[in-house]
């Protein structure tokens, strides 16, 4: 298992290879990240939030989860 990585959209499972889907992804998150800032619950942002997602995959191939902030969730 390879490390988590700072791809604009990381963990996608061969999205480097279809670079249509790529661009329209990318093209698509910023709008979704400001419509969630302005429509989301009021305050939510500051909160730390545990999402089960990995913030990072070590060579041996376990997985941190931790806490984050809604903005920084990818």
């Amino acid at each position: 298992m390879s490390d988590v990585n700072n791809e604009r959209i990381p963990n996608n499972v061969h999205l480097a290879d279809d670079k249509k889907l790529q661009r329209a992804l990318e093209a698509w998150q910023p709008n979704y990240i400001n419509w969630w800032k302005e429509m989301g619950p009021v305050g939510f942002q500051e909160d730390d939030v545990y999402l089960r997602t990995a913030i990072s995959v070590h060579s041996d191939g376990w997985a941190h989860f931790d806490y984050v902030k809604m903005p920084d969730y990818r």
